[in-house]
């Protein structure tokens, strides 16, 4: 099974080949994945993972078209990005944006993937108070009325591509 671990930094999945933009980094292969294509054939991952890394590129559907390029069809895409309520979401100048539970909604669509699951994470202090599972059961009450009052950590998105 051939995993991509996009943007690895010196975290790489075992297993997996590495792409970063550091040469400092743990990466296989150095590369801006602000520019396209990348230097992989059509197909070649049966699966993807990206963590913490869709936030600082310039435009994700760019992304996403790419990653479906790469991947194979059925391919599991774990994405893993700061929630808009997160304070680092704003307190790192390299990011570019921040999400909701609901960003990948049109887009999925638009590049030809399916989400499979989506859930929002907390701090260890709301998910003691069982918070965590009541706001991922209500996102849309939880995101309008108490994303700022209980601020969640991340998001994280299990895609599937759908290329047939």
């Amino acid at each position: 099974m051939q995993i991509l671990d996009l943007g690895c930094g010196n975290n790489k999945l075992d297993g997996s080949i590495g792409v970063d933009i550091s040469r400092e980094s743990k990466a296989d292969v150095i590369c801006d994945l602000n520019y396209y294509p990348f230097p992989f054939k059509d197909s070649s991952f049966d699966a993807l993972v990206s963590k913490q890394v869709f936030e600082h590129l310039d435009d994700v559907e760019k992304l996403m078209l790419e990653i479906h390029r790469i991947t194979k069809d059925k391919a599991k895409i774990s994405v893993y990005v700061p929630h808009f309520s997160c304070f680092y979401s704003y307190a790192d100048p390299s990011h570019k944006r921040a999400f909701s539970i609901f960003s990948f909604d049109k887009i999925s669509q638009r590049c030809g993937f399916r989400i499979v699951s989506r859930k929002i994470t907390f701090h260890r202090a709301i998910r003691r108070y069982m918070l965590g599972r009541i706001f991922n059961r209500f996102p849309i009450t939880y995101e309008r009325f108490w994303a700022f009052i209980f601020p969640a950590e991340h998001l994280i998105f299990e895609l599937e591509n759908t290329k047939k």
